[in-house]
């Protein structure tokens, strides 16, 4: 993660220094067929620059601000690899390997950048994952990685990760691709059979706010980003003015509160003092790994048992630990060996420690314990647990991380409320100009810098984010229009996944939902499928792939394919099925409504053979009920006797439907709706 103090250095440094490209070219990349090929970067002002692009040739003077560009005609896709030679004063760079073909721009939140991994692992890695990186060699699919970068108010150049350098698809390193982008890509280039560059640009549990320009949301009028971002448009020394501030604030108050905890919890401080010794007995303490710490102020003990490794033994041993509470005390075989408090500056709550070498047990066996105090509202169940996991050993370049099971933990107070004596724990510092969802942020540290770079259309997987929101119809209208303009092409294809199936209340009981209690992930799938209303936007849906109690559903491959599709009928005019079912209209025949579907003309059919599922039916109250679905031909008759004059229906419109079984006849799932407005 970067901040933008980075970014202004670097623009910075670059104006008046010698002959650079821009970030976004390396050898071995992908540029877009069919579109102007231009090449910038900085030089020194007035510097002369001559490039030469396969055997053409141009010259251009350095501006005043350091920058140059040159332009050459459009090229064809092919795999003849392309030279670039640039030329300066006394700098020369080549680019070689180069290919022309069809690039794409992969963005949005974590579905986006989940990798294909090395291995399946439910919910971080894509099914048969072992077997996809054994298969993946495609040269002529090439990846770029855009970092994780955060900049408040200043636009950075791209920067991406592997050695900052396009990549070619190789079982060495395709587990580190996007699962979504690789899958999509391949196919692409299987049935194009051109050159694809994928760019991802992708950045788990962000809101769309951040991924949309300050210029964007002034032409969308949207006033409430807009005041957001004028309010915290410092100089540097106001931003140092209020950081200050802050911190004073917070120090004062964590000190003020730590007086009261303390005092609160002393006689439980008192029975556990014993805590941290080697000799206790601690076979009854939780080894669950998962407290529940929901609006509470907690103080715990943490306990673990390890061996120190033979190369480690009898050498100066760093231990390296991150923040693990508010406030914490360190212990090695009953030894204090740190401590700090809630009133530290938060760059103390982390660090290292020296462990003198007579602290280590003669036996072998070690005991590291840990009395932290929290007093936070922590978002997930393992959060608490998981700051132990920032804990390892450390000699030299070797570092022995401890194990992230067989923790044993006792909780020694809790504060209901994260309340004392009427008083509420401290918030955190706030400083939201540095939060990966602040408006503008990502935009600026991760879009700007490649929207001078031709790409043939955008693919966007996001949305968990901002679940519950109905204003995102709107922020994603903004989005869409907003990229278009940076990149200069009002029809700039833009191709959607909507959310797939997912909620975590019901987990895998989700034959007990109710059709009435709509998980938010359905109104965001229905916002998404709104903006087939604007031109050349494309939408796949993964309603049917999704998992119950895992928001990162592992077949990606089925994601890939359906985008694949959908571009090559929307962007590449070719005969492909590529939407199954779309809603088109509901009429009441009696006791029972009878669906009918665009992209029905083949005649429907279900996945499983049985009857259509996820269908709920109404009367004019609007109270749901599960329901009976038949096809007849190219519509479903939808029934149930709890309803005896229905007037509405909808199909998958809940968080996750087991039975999400309607497809036409090329196979493709049919799109949630509602009939109810």
């Amino acid at each position: 993660m970067k901040y933008s103090l980075f970014g202004a250095i670097f623009l910075i440094c670059l104006t008046g220094t010698a002959l650079e490209l821009a970030p976004v070219f390396s050898s071995g990349m992908v540029l877009q067929q069919e579109m102007p090929v231009s090449f910038w970067g900085t030089a020194r002002p007035g510097e002369k620059i001559e490039a030469d692009f396969n055997g053409s040739k141009q010259t251009c003077t350095t501006a005043a601000d350091g920058k140059w560009q040159v332009t050459f005609p459009a090229v064809k896709a092919g795999y003849k690899p392309l030279t670039l030679s640039v030329t300066g004063k006394d700098k020369s760079i080549v680019l070689s390997d180069m290919l022309a073909g069809e690039v794409w721009f992969c963005s949005g939140q974590s579905n986006m950048r989940m990798m294909i991994g090395k291995r399946y692992r439910k919910g971080w890695a894509a099914l048969n994952a072992a077997e996809e990186i054994r298969n993946a060699n495609y040269p002529g699919l090439r990846y770029a990685q855009q970092t994780g970068t955060i900049s408040h108010n200043v636009c950075l150049p791209a920067e991406m990760m592997k050695n900052a350098a396009w990549v070619k698809t190789g079982p060495a390193i395709a587990h580190s691709f996007s699962a979504t982008a690789y899958f999509f890509g391949r196919e692409l280039h299987k049935s194009l059979n051109v050159p694809v560059g994928l760019i991802v640009s992708a950045y788990g549990g962000t809101k769309i706010e951040t991924w949309i320009s300050a210029e964007g949301y002034k032409k969308a009028g949207l006033q409430k980003e807009l005041n957001t971002l004028k309010k915290f448009q410092f100089t540097q020394t106001e931003k140092e003015q209020y950081e200050a501030k802050e911190k004073e604030r917070f120090q004062q108050e964590m000190k003020a509160w730590h007086d009261l905890f303390s005092e609160a919890c002393r006689s439980e401080m008192e029975k556990n003092r014993e805590n941290s010794n080697v000799s206790l007995d601690d076979s009854q303490w939780d080894r669950s790994q998962r407290p529940q710490c929901f609006w509470e102020a907690q103080s715990r003990w943490f306990r673990l048992k390890f061996s120190l490794p033979a190369n480690m033994a009898g050498k100066k041993v760093v231990l390296k630990f991150g923040k693990i509470g508010e406030a914490a005390d360190i212990y090695l075989n009953g030894k204090k060996i740190h401590s700090y408090k809630p009133d530290f500056p938060e760059e103390k709550k982390s660090g290292t420690v020296e462990i003198p070498v007579e602290l280590w047990s003669k036996s072998g066996e070690n005991l590291l314990a840990v009395r932290g105090e929290y007093y936070h509202i922590y978002r997930s169940r393992d959060e608490m647990y998981n700051l132990m996991r920032g804990i390892s050993l450390v000699v030299g370049k070797q570092q022995f991380r401890l194990s992230n099971k067989g923790w044993k933990q006792l909780l020694e107070y809790r504060a209901p409320s994260r309340k004392i004596a009427g008083k509420m724990a401290p918030e955190f510092m706030n400083f939201p100009y540095k939060d990966r969802n602040f408006p503008s942020n990502l935009y600026n540290g991760m879009v700007d810098g490649w929207t001078k770079l031709p790409v043939r259309g955008v693919i966007w997987y996001q949305g968990c984010s901002n679940v519950g929101g109905k204003y995102y119809e709107k922020l994603l209208e903004t989005l869409i229009a907003d990229w278009r303009s940076k990149w200069q092409r009002p029809d700039l294809p833009f191709v959607i996944v909507q959310l797939a199936g997912y909620d975590p209340v019901l987990g895998n009981n989700w034959q007990k939902g109710d059709p009435n209690k709509v998980y938010g992930n359905a109104l965001i799938r229905e916002i998404q499928q709104k903006m087939l209303k604007l031109p050349n936007v494309g939408l796949v849906t993964a309603i049917d792939i999704g998992e119950a109690d895992q928001i990162h559903p592992g077949n990606k491959q089925e994601v890939g394919k359906r985008l694949s599709n959908e571009v090559q009928s929307m962007v590449y005019d070719r005969k492909v099925a590529s939407r199954g079912p779309l809603f088109a209209k509901a009429v009441r025949e009696n006791d029972r409504m009878r669906v009918f579907f665009l992209n029905a003309g083949g005649g429907l059919k279900t996945s499983d053979n049985k009857s259509p599922g996820a269908f709920a039916i109404a009367g004019a109250d609007k109270k749901f009920v599960w329901a009976k679905a038949v096809i007849e031909g190219d519509s479903v008759v939808v029934s149930s006797p709890e309803i005896s004059e229905p007037v509405y229906v909808r199909y998958a419109f809940a968080g996750y439907r087991g039975d999400c079984n309607l497809q036409n006849k090329e196979g493709l799932p049919a799109f949630p709706f509602r009939s109810d407005k």
